[in-house]
């Protein structure tokens, strides 16, 4: 693929990333507004609607892991790197990369093997006529979604001439 092309790709992959966590939140926000009201107020309420704030909010923290790795949000301990020479910090950051895309591997492959089973026995969730596949199938997903945020974040610490080049 030309670099146009995988630039307005992953472009897009944010966007979908960014609007999947508002509808999410939201989502949820309101679902569970909804069913305080309806508990204490009108002393009913949806049997579903725990299982459903439960799974949204494990598919929220699913993508929510790449986009803090994109955004570089999540906590950075620099205490060691920050004393280290430029290429020996490269090389610490080449290690964190290896870490954490075996990290990754093993996850797609262990959460595929997993839905896997699921997609096999056939059942559905508890309170949700839905397969219990369908809702877990984001796991391989997002931690593909994380390791090409990984590669993306690695980018510029290992190759800072190839980043560089590419803005000119």
């Amino acid at each position: 693929m030309s670099a146009p092309l995988v630039q307005r790709v992953l472009k897009v992959a944010d966007r979908v990333e960014e609007t999947f966590m508002i509808v999410a939140l939201s989502f949820m926000t309101v679902l569970t507004v909804v069913q305080v009201v309806l508990r204490y107020g009108f002393g009913g309420g949806f049997v579903w609607s725990l299982e459903v704030t439960t799974y949204t909010f494990a598919w929220l923290v699913l993508i929510g892991m790449s986009y803090g790795v994109r955004t570089e949000a999540h906590i950075a301990v620099d205490l060691v790197t920050s004393r280290l020479s430029p290429g020996a910090a490269r090389a610490f950051a080449a290690i964190a990369l290896v870490a954490g895309l075996a990290y990754c591997a093993l996850m797609i492959y262990g959460s595929s093997q997993f839905v896997d089973r699921l997609m096999t026995l056939g059942n559905n969730a508890r309170d949700i006529p839905v397969p219990r596949w369908v809702l877990t199938g984001i796991m391989p997903i997002a931690f593909a979604l994380l390791a090409l945020r990984l590669v993306q974040a690695a980018r510029p610490v290992l190759w800072p001439r190839a980043v560089a080049s590419d803005k000119q």
